[in-house]
């Protein structure tokens, strides 16, 4: 959709119209998730020239990441996949413009059916394959507070951007609110939960025997992160996340973020200083009274812009956003 301009009255309109303008809005998959279109915010996002009916789909990579475990980047989020004599085992699938591709590319890794979906958290550009694969027999499964947003209207206040409910067919049918254990293809997948970080219902996905976690949007690898205040998350909660993943890995731990490149420990240890970091200034700035314009104008990001402040939010974006966010958690 054309995100509305702040200050206007966000129209609601069906989830299915909303991802595919968003999709066209977008135009090439050189964007790394549906927020994209707010780089400058929600009031300057606008369709372009390639945002037409034949704009190219997206372009999706697959890494493999050995014993059938494979990567797939370019959907939207990052797509892990599972392959193996129990069926084919997926963690997140994209937004809706991509599930042809995504389908495609998994068929290339396995010809059966999707068995099981993983959902790392329910913003549509991890969620929006769950109707397609469920149709074609996949069990959905995720974190209950997952469920509850993708089976209710929800509103994201930061791009005044309202979502209606997702058809029943693409809500989980397996949820859980405590850590949950699942065993496939030889792997041992452990979802751990945490307390509300990027939503309430975020997700780590740890598979042990490959020593690979895919943290969704818990970790945006190269960006600034969008911590999705309106969802209950906030930089506070983000930090435990980070902090409660970095204890699962080791100096050979594979870390698969919900947008960016694989990373390692070391670049998860650094993104977890610098989300304490922002924290302690954004906190000191809430204790000091300072409003929104106000915490902006302080510059509390200077020194990680240089590496972070190239992505999809801006450096004042990301200021606007976290301490929206900050203020609003109790």
């Amino acid at each position: 959709m054309v995100f509305p301009r702040p200050g206007h009255s966000p129209t609601l309109v069906s989830r299915r119209d909303a991802l595919r303008t968003v999709a066209l809005t977008l135009g090439a998959a050189t964007v790394p998730t549906l927020f994209s279109a707010a780089r400058l915010g929600a009031e300057e996002a606008k369709p372009t020239p390639a945002a037409t009916p034949a704009a190219a789909p997206p372009t999706l990579k697959t890494i493999s990441l050995g014993e059938g475990l494979s990567l797939i980047t370019g959907a939207g989020g990052n797509v892990a996949v599972l392959t193996g004599q129990d069926g084919t085992l997926v963690v997140d699938c994209g937004v809706p413009a991509s599930i042809v591709g995504l389908q495609a590319e998994i068929a290339k890794l396995a010809p059966a059916a999707i068995s099981t979906l993983l959902n790392t958290h329910w913003h549509f550009d991890h969620t929006g394959g769950n109707e397609a694969f469920a149709r074609t027999g996949a069990r959905i499964v995720a974190h209950e507070n997952c469920r509850q947003r993708l089976s209710t209207d929800q509103f994201i206040e930061f791009f005044e951007m309202k979502l209606p409910a997702s058809p029943r067919t693409a809500w989980p049918t397996t949820t859980f609110t405590n850590d949950l254990v699942l065993h496939a293809n030889g792997e041992r997948l452990h979802l751990t939960t945490v307390p509300p970080a990027h939503t309430d219902g975020d997700v780590i996905v740890h598979l042990t025997k490959a020593n690979v976690l895919h943290l969704g949007d818990l970790f945006f690898h190269t960006n600034y992160p969008f911590i999705d205040y309106s969802s209950g998350g906030w930089i506070g909660g983000m930090a435990a996340a980070a902090k409660t993943a970095l204890a699962l890995c080791d100096a050979k731990t594979r870390i698969i973020p919900g947008h960016g490149p694989l990373a390692t420990r070391d670049d998860l240890a650094g993104y977890l200083a610098f989300l304490e970091t922002m924290s302690e200034r954004l906190t000191k700035l809430k204790t000091q009274g300072k409003s929104v314009a106000e915490a902006v104008a302080a510059l509390p990001t200077k020194d990680f812009d240089e590496k972070l402040g190239k992505g999809f939010l801006t450096p004042d974006k990301f200021v606007q956003c976290t301490y929206a966010g900050l203020l609003k958690h109790s």
